[in-house]
């Protein structure tokens, strides 16, 4: 039987190669993203099936996925922000991180956990960030939401005990998606660096729907070989 595979963040550098790879497997995707045109696009290219809804939109977010019985969600969506300390973010930084990047993420699974449990079945894997955990490798608010996603994770597993439903979070080191360039900074953060690419990210994640369904790969260190672990240092090839 054919799985399907909700995307979010699907016309971002992530989402678009883990969208890819999943309909080349063969797995039915439905790509959710805000942007309508970028979504139409993709689906041509892809034969992926779409949905647009705003992430920090509840009611957006449940009509959009209703109808749609996943057998695993893939949560790429996520904005990073400027690079600022934290006591220097202003309330719209902070609100719009707080948004995306938690409240969205909440809004996702209570669209999607549910039928799962009912169905009996199911994998959800989320994007988080190294700076979730170690200070000084991202914006300190960004970090902020990316050690939320980390405790989201671990209790969304915890919650889910009593079910055969997987959670999957892959922390990330430095990733060349183009993200960085929210970050208002003149350093390039690309060039002379081997970074791990959004198609690695995506062989990684089909790895972790591969996996035997008795098996959940629960927290998944993913870095590039010259930036060491905790991400505080990284060499140039």
């Amino acid at each position: 039987m054919t799985q399907t595979v909700i995307v979010t963040g699907a016309t971002g550098g992530i989402g678009q190669s883990v969208t890819e790879a999943l309909v080349k497997r063969g797995f039915e995707v439905v790509a959710l993203a805000t942007r309508k045109p970028a979504l139409e696009a993709l689906a041509r290219r892809t034969g992926c099936d779409i949905a647009v809804a705003d992430m920090t939109d509840p009611e957006a977010v449940m009509g959009a996925l209703a109808a749609v019985k996943a057998d695993a969600v893939v949560h790429t969506a996520g904005i990073l922000g400027p690079q600022e300390p934290v006591y220097l973010t202003s309330p719209e930084t902070v609100t719009s991180l707080l948004s995306v990047n938690i409240a969205g993420t909440v809004n996702l699974l209570r669209a999607t956990v549910p039928g799962m449990v009912e169905r009996g079945r199911g994998t959800v894997v989320m994007l988080g960030s190294v700076c979730g955990s170690v200070a000084g490798t991202g914006p300190g608010v960004y970090s902020a939401t990316k050690a939320a996603l980390q405790s989201i994770a671990a209790n969304l597993r915890y919650g889910l005990r009593d079910t055969a439903v997987r959670v999957s979070e892959i922390r990330l080191g430095r990733v060349k998606t183009g993200i960085h360039e929210q970050l208002g900074i003149d350093a390039d953060l690309y060039d002379g660096y081997d970074c791990v690419l959004p198609q690695d990210v995506a062989q990684t994640i089909l790895h972790v729907l591969d996996s035997p369904p008795a098996v959940d790969l629960s927290t998944i260190e993913m870095m590039p070989t010259r930036q060491v672990v905790g991400g505080t240092y990284f060499s140039k090839s």
